[in-house]
């Protein structure tokens, strides 16, 4: 019954109607450790997650089985991976300017899509987007752009230096429930509308990576996890079970949290 419950405490959290304050008091029981060296990685909606080590991307389930593996070593080291969709995963070779689409066996879906041959020679960060669609950022003009599942402007910010008066150097973009969330470490996580158009700047500063869930959106800094709540502009501190860690994903069920060395999953007791 107590571990019914927790399901239940976690899928509310998930969708943000009970604050992230349930978290704190929580136990955690390790269900595995996975002795692999990653740069980083992320997750899909059903658990899975994604490891990725220079050129090569290995998915797990959430008990920590691999599943599938996919490498290309003609583009250089993998970026950024977005698997919000896991049946069409963006993965991002900033160097060559290249993104592959791969399916959920991480067999490549479609021809890859070369940025430059499209326009955009200075792409700096990619997301998927809803209809199969796409946002980048392009430096040169210092906006947001988002291409539609033919590869043509559908949207866009406009020069967002100018706009804002900020100096716009993001390292982070993302796409989630309808918003549209670009990190700007010096000035907070910039959100737009799905049409590109401005909504706020969250208090987040020299975050590299966040995570969204419901109304809240969830970050490192100084080895702590903290929770900002976008509606509410409250903060606050969850406890994890390990101190010494990088990153961290909460997805399904399950608390992920990497080291270089290691990545360990969690539920909870």
């Amino acid at each position: 019954m107590k571990k019914i419950i927790n399901k239940i405490l976690f899928s509310f959290i998930l969708i943000g109607l009970l604050p992230i304050s349930c978290f704190t008091q929580n136990k955690y029981k390790l269900v595995t450790t996975l002795n692999i060296e990653s740069d980083f990685f992320t997750t899909d909606n059903q658990g899975n997650a994604y490891v990725v080590k220079a050129n090569e991307l290995t998915k797990y389930d959430k008990t920590g089985k691999e599943l599938f593996k996919y490498s290309n070593k003609n583009f250089g080291n993998i970026t950024f991976v977005d698997a919000t969709n896991m049946l069409r995963i963006a993965v991002f070779y900033k160097d060559f300017l290249q993104v592959v689409f791969l399916d959920n066996t991480l067999s490549t879906n479609g021809d890859p899509v070369n940025l430059e041959n499209i326009g955009f020679q200075q792409a700096q960060l990619v997301c998927t987007s809803h209809n199969s669609g796409l946002w980048l950022y392009d430096l040169q003009n210092f906006e947001l752009i988002r291409l539609d599942q033919n590869l043509s402007k559908a949207q866009q910010t406009g020069n967002l230096s100018v706009l804002l008066n900020m100096d716009v150097k993001p390292n982070y973009l993302l796409e989630y429930n309808n918003k549209v969330y670009l990190n700007n470490p010096s000035s907070g996580v910039l959100i737009f509308d799905i049409y590109g158009t401005y909504f706020k700047t969250i208090n987040i500063k020299q975050a590299k990576r966040f995570q969204p869930i419901g109304d809240w959106v969830y970050y490192t800094a100084d080895k702590k996890v903290w929770a900002y709540n976008i509606i509410k502009t409250e903060e606050k501190e969850f406890a994890l079970p390990l101190s010494d860690f990088e990153t961290f994903r909460l997805e399904a069920g399950i608390l992920m949290l990497r080291t270089p060395q290691k990545i360990y999953l969690f539920t909870e007791e």
